[in-house]
């Protein structure tokens, strides 16, 4: 990654600490994009009451570097965030007074941009990647039924009881996967378990990327019932696998592969027309099989992604 060198600045990413258990798009996006940068940057935890002080020792330390700080930081603390680092958001914070001092942001959708355009005076959209390993496979596993994934942190938002509860109506063969941390209230991960009771699904917890583009590769269709996406980074990964994709019409779900492998509902769906799409494809098997890879398209790098940062 020597390209990134020379007279370019040291990127440092600053993150809170990651709660035991937690995987996330964001924490992911940032690995991936800090590695993709190789010696240019580097990631370096701090508690949120510390963040101010931190960021002025770097400036101190390197005043010719650029800091930057995970968004996530704009829920964990009362004060507006640095003005000597730029914010990289990857979902709309939930109070306004982190943009009191911030003339730059970075975020990783457009979805969240426009959101905080009327805060900020420059915004620059940098999307995630893709990992490699989410190429298009061809179908591996038992076809005696239709597979079902279903890839996201088991929560309220996320949509997985009421996905249970919609496919409890449909009779035909099918079975389903849930991929994801837990780290919800115990009830909501209990009610996602009861609703599953006497279901085919299986619950799995937070697995590696190689791990789930492999579970990919065993099933036919991607689904969420998700109620709020910033940018949608499973489903993404989903389509560059070749998945078709039956989720809601939030974040960036709507660029994702291509329309005819992309049945999107509204966020506000009800839950027959919700029964009623899954009845569709799950009742067509050979269909839906023959779209397998359709939806494929080139495959966004974490390369480009790390080289639209640095430019930023």
């Amino acid at each position: 990654m020597g390209q990134f060198r020379g007279a370019d600045r040291l990127i440092t990413l600053l993150e809170p600490p990651r709660p035991a258990g937690l995987t996330s798009g964001g924490f992911r996006y940032q690995e991936r994009v800090v590695s993709a940068l190789g010696s240019a940057a580097r990631r370096v935890t701090t508690a949120p009451e510390r963040l101010t002080d931190c960021v002025q020792a770097l400036r101190r330390s390197d005043p010719q570097g650029e800091v930057v700080v995970d968004g996530w930081f704009a829920d964990l603390q009362p004060a507006p965030l640095p003005a000597e680092a730029t914010p990289l958001l990857h979902m709309v914070p939930a109070t306004s007074r982190w943009s009191a001092a911030s003339r730059r942001v970075l975020t990783t959708s457009e979805v969240t941009a426009a959101a905080v355009r009327d805060r900020v005076a420059q915004v620059t959209v940098v999307r995630p990647g893709v990992d490699a390993c989410f190429s298009p496979r061809p179908r591996s596993g038992r076809t005696d039924d239709v597979a079902l994934v279903c890839a996201g942190a088991i929560c309220e938002a996320k949509g997985q009881r009421r996905l249970l509860e919609a496919l409890r109506g449909v009779a035909a063969p099918w079975r389903l996967t849930l991929v994801g941390s837990s780290t919800a209230p115990a009830a909501e991960v209990d009610a996602v378990r009861r609703a599953a009771a006497g279901l085919p699904v299986t619950i799995l917890g937070a697995v590696s990327a190689e791990q789930l583009a492999a579970l990919y590769a065993e099933h036919d269709l991607f689904v969420t019932l998700s109620r709020s996406e910033s940018y949608g980074m499973a489903a993404a990964e989903a389509a560059a696998a070749g998945l078709p994709l039956l989720g809601t019409d939030t974040g960036e779900l709507n660029t994702f592969g291509v329309e005819a492998a992309r049945w999107l509902l509204p966020v506000d769906f009800d839950d027959a027309d919700a029964r009623a799409l899954l009845r569709r494809w799950i009742e067509a098997p050979r269909a839906l099989r023959a779209l397998r890879g359709r939806g494929a398209v080139g495959r966004r790098t974490w390369e480009q992604a790390a080289a639209e940062l640095r430019a930023a």
